[in-house]
C-alpha cells in the first residue's frame, strides 16, 4: 500500500471521477484506473463502484476514505514540520472559512502574513459554517474561522473579533419598522448550515411570534452578492453581516433597517483548530497575526 495510490483514491472520491482526479494530478486515466485496481488487489476488496454515470464509495472504501484522509494529511504535516525547522522560508498550509470571514476578513489577514513570510503558500476553501466544521474534523484544513459554534468535540474554538448581523432593504423603506411589519414583509435567508442564518434564528427565536415559522420567506440564497443583489432590484428585505454591507449603505444603494423590539444581534468569529492535531509552525505565525487583529479589535 503506497501513499501515492491513497492519494488517488481520496482525488477520486473528492471529484467523484476518475476522469477528472487524472486531469487534477496530472497522470493518464489508464494510470488512475491501474493504481485503484492495484489498491483493491491489496485490500482484497473492492473499493470504488464505477459506472458510466456516477463513481460511488463501496462500505469498505468509505472505511478507507476516513485512514487514507489521515495519512496522507500526517504525510503532509510531516513535509511542512520538517520543512519549517529549516525556517519559515517556504512551506504550505490549508485554510478554511466561511463565507463572510472568507471574503471579508482572510483576505486581509492573509496579506499582512504574506507580507512576513513571502514563501508559504495557501489554499483558502470558502463555504459554509457547516462543511468548514467537516473539513476540520477530518483534518482536511489546517486552520479555519468560523461565525457560528457547533456541537462537536473534534474541533477548539478561540474567539477572533466580534461582529454585527443587521437587516437591509431597498432604500425607499422607512429607517424603522414594526415587528407585524416585518413578519409580513418578503424576506431573503441564508441557506441552511450558515452560520448567519443559525445566529439570527437564535435571536428571532427569543421573540414571541416572530420566529422562523412566522415569517414571510420568499427566497433562500447561499451567496452574499446574491443577497445583495436581490435587496438592491426590490425583491425584499434580508440579514446579512454589516461588514459586507458597510459600503453599500454609505453609497445609499440599500438602507439598514431596525426592526422595533428586536436587540442588535451580535456575534463573534472564532478561530478552529483540530484536536490533537499538531500546529504547523506556519500555522502559528498566521495565528500570532490572529492575535495582535484580536488585542487591537480589528475589523
Amino acid at each position: 500500500m503506497e501513499l501515492r495510490l491513497l492519494e488517488t483514491f481520496l482525488k477520486i472520491a473528492e471529484l467523484k471521477s476518475f476522469t477528472r482526479a487524472a486531469d487534477e494530478l496530472c497522470i493518464t486515466q489508464p494510470t488512475v484506473s491501474k493504481q485503484i485496481v492495484d489498491l483493491e488487489h491489496f485490500f482484497e476488496v473492492r473499493l470504488i463502484d464505477r459506472t458510466k454515470r456516477m463513481v460511488t464509495l463501496t462500505k469498505a472504501g468509505e472505511i478507507l476514505y476516513q485512514y487514507a484522509l489521515e495519512m496522507v494529511n500526517l504525510k503532509k504535516d510531516t513535509i511542512e514540520a520538517i520543512a519549517s525547522f529549516r525556517g519559515l522560508k517556504k512551506g504550505k498550509m490549508t485554510l478554511g472559512a466561511s463565507t463572510i470571514p472568507g471574503i471579508y476578513i482572510m483576505p486581509r489577514l492573509l496579506s499582512d502574513f504574506k507580507k512576513q513570510y513571502a514563501g508559504i503558500h495557501f489554499e483558502l476553501v470558502i463555504a459554509d459554517t457547516k462543511e468548514i466544521l467537516e473539513k476540520m474534523e477530518n483534518g482536511s484544513l489546517d486552520l479555519g474561522i468560523v461565525g457560528s459554534k457547533y456541537g462537536t468535540n473534534k474541533v477548539d474554538f478561540n474567539k477572533l473579533i466580534d461582529d454585527t448581523v443587521i437587516f437591509i432593504g431597498p432604500p425607499d423603506l422607512p429607517d424603522s419598522i414594526t415587528l407585524q411589519q416585518f413578519r409580513e414583509s418578503p424576506l431573503i435567508v441564508r441557506e441552511r448550515g450558515s452560520g448567519t442564518r443559525n445566529t439570527v434564528e437564535s435571536a428571532l427565536a427569543k421573540i414571541r411570534d416572530i420566529g422562523g415559522g412566522h415569517l414571510n420567506i420568499i427566497a433562500e440564497l447561499s451567496d452574499n452578492e446574491a443577497i445583495k443583489q436581490a435587496v438592491m432590484s426590490g425583491m425584499g428585505m434580508a440579514y446579512i453581516s454589516e461588514l459586507a454591507v458597510e459600503r453599500l449603505i454609505s453609497d445609499g444603494v440599500v438602507k439598514k433597517v431596525a426592526i422595533e423590539g428586536l436587540p442588535q444581534i451580535k456575534r463573534s468569529f472564532f478561530i478552529i483548530t483540530r484536536k490533537g492535531k499538531t500546529t504547523l509552525p506556519q500555522v502559528k505565525a498566521l495565528m500570532e497575526i490572529m492575535d495582535k487583529w484580536r488585542k487591537h479589535g480589528k475589523k
